[in-house]
């Protein structure tokens, strides 16, 4: 995750607000068309004066004239409506804001201003800054460590748009926004994060000490569990050679169980093939069609049918033990954990360094922090 957005949370909330407002703002004149066309009107009303249309509400004058104090200075209401409008994707304010909305995220957009502008402050003082090669360098690395069907989608699509990609990241590295970002994220990364380090012995703390956490429950005894091939039937064929295909599968299954998982990757029509290998988890009785439930309780754990006709084609499934409670290894969660421990490490780093900044700038924000929300004893 960027660190420049880290900062940029409460903000971002607000505007993804607005954006619901958006939405249903849109949605109301549908309504209203399909309401024209189902009801009569009524008969038109003497004519009357035209209303005057409604003056349109600031929604910042739920703000103070001055939200807060940072070296001495006053922090204005016009200096949070510019950094909204630079939050904002059109640089807008958008129509939907009310002032109910700005004074309920007031606090988060005056915080996120401030943090903003003292790490301005301390990347100016410290001469901090990027060349072009160097920003562009960053953004070819972020594509390079995309996923390959994602980064080929996107080599297409330029293609189609007669563009390289190198093209492509020069205009990237040549948006302000885009460079205001990447340079802020450098700056973090050297200047705050460079003593951050989380090591495997951290990760393998954390995993011993929270073993809960890492805990797979038992699957239900109601449920069953199954993982099936499924050979579909195309529109108009009589299923003959359908049916050819599913028991040639059947007969390699039978032969070679492990190689089920694979079988089922490269012949499943159903997604779970490619997703997981042909397994569907735990299900409950009555979940799947009658004809694979029935056939599915024929079997014994890790016995596999032969060919089974439903409405969807044809399946060879093989039924799976129930899964009991354990504890997943730490060898497979040990580099998630590391990366989650070393984002939990950067907020704190963060937040401590942003509030050295504000005391040596003795901030005072004149702004109400949202009450937090109230704990509510059991059973209440």
């Amino acid at each position: 995750m960027s660190y420049a957005k880290m900062l940029m949370t409460g903000a971002a909330a607000a505007l993804l607000t607005v954006s619901g407002f958006a939405a249903d703002a849109k949605a109301k004149p549908a309504a209203k068309t399909a309401a024209k066309a189902a009801v009569k009107p009524a008969a038109k009303p003497a004519a009357k004066a035209a209303a005057k249309p409604a003056a349109k509400v600031d929604p910042f004058s739920a703000l103070p004239a001055v939200v807060a104090e940072m070296n001495g200075k006053k922090v204005t209401r016009q200096d949070i409506v510019n950094f909204f409008k630079k939050l904002s994707p059109d640089g807008q304010i958008p129509a939907q804001l009310t002032p109910e909305i700005v004074k309920s995220a007031a606090y988060d957009l005056v915080n996120a201003y401030i943090a903003k502008t003292l790490l301005d402050q301390a990347m100016a003082k410290a001469k901090f800054t990027m060349s072009a090669k160097e920003i562009e360098k960053v953004i070819a690395d972020q594509f390079k460590n995309m996923p390959k069907e994602l980064y080929n989608m996107m080599i297409t699509q330029l293609n189609q748009q007669k563009t390289t990609m190198d093209q492509h990241i020069k205009k990237m590295a040549a948006n302000p926004a885009m460079r205001e970002q990447i340079i802020l994220d450098a700056f973090i990364k050297k200047y705050v994060f460079k003593k951050l380090n989380i090591s495997e012995a951290d990760a393998l703390k954390f995993y011993n000490s929270n073993k809960s956490q890492f805990t797979v429950p038992a699957d239900a005894p109601d449920t069953l569990r199954a993982s099936h091939i499924l050979i579909a039937v195309a529109k108009g064929s009589d299923g003959k050679a359908e049916l050819k295909k599913a028991n040639e599968l059947y007969a390699k299954a039978v032969k070679n169980p492990a190689s089920f998982g694979a079988l089922a990757a490269e012949n499943s029509a159903c997604p779970s093939g490619k997703q997981a290998q042909g397994s569907l988890g735990a299900f409950q009785k009555g979940q799947m069609v009658p004809e694979f439930e029935k056939a599915t309780l024929a079997l014994k754990p890790n016995q596999i049918s032969k060919p089974v006709k439903t409405q969807f084609g044809w399946h060879i499934i093989k039924r799976e033990a129930l899964r009991k409670s354990e504890v997943r290894p730490f060898a497979t969660v040990k580099d998630q954990l590391i990366q989650y421990l070393k984002a939990q490490k950067e907020q704190e780093l963060l937040k401590n360094y942003i509030a050295g900044l504000e005391k040596q700038a003795k901030v005072k924000i004149l702004v109400a922090r949202p009450a937090a929300p109230q704990m509510m004893m059991p059973g209440m």
